[in-house]
């Protein structure tokens, strides 16, 4: 389970959504709008992984799910999109 007190697990989740780098922005959107692309990327990525990680979309087996994957969105933002 997913769980916000588990600080390793998230890094793990959180450096395994950083390294997909999904395609969420189109080349011009990207040099146009790299901090909105960047943002968009966390929180798709990180929203497969957990999803991956716990077997469902996160929220399904309960609201620390959910606020356990918008805590690691988050850590990758913050480390990630800081340009």
């Amino acid at each position: 389970m997913l769980r916000a007190k588990d600080p390793m697990r998230m890094l793990k989740i959180s450096q395994l959504a950083s390294s997909w780098a999904s395609g969420v922005c189109e080349p011009e959107q990207e040099m146009a709008q790299p901090c909105r692309c960047c943002k968009m990327r966390c929180w798709y990525d990180v929203a497969q992984a957990a999803k991956m990680e716990l077997g469902h979309v996160p929220g399904e087996a309960g609201e620390q799910e959910v606020l356990a994957t918008l805590k690691v969105i988050r850590a990758c933002m913050i480390s990630e999109c800081t340009y």
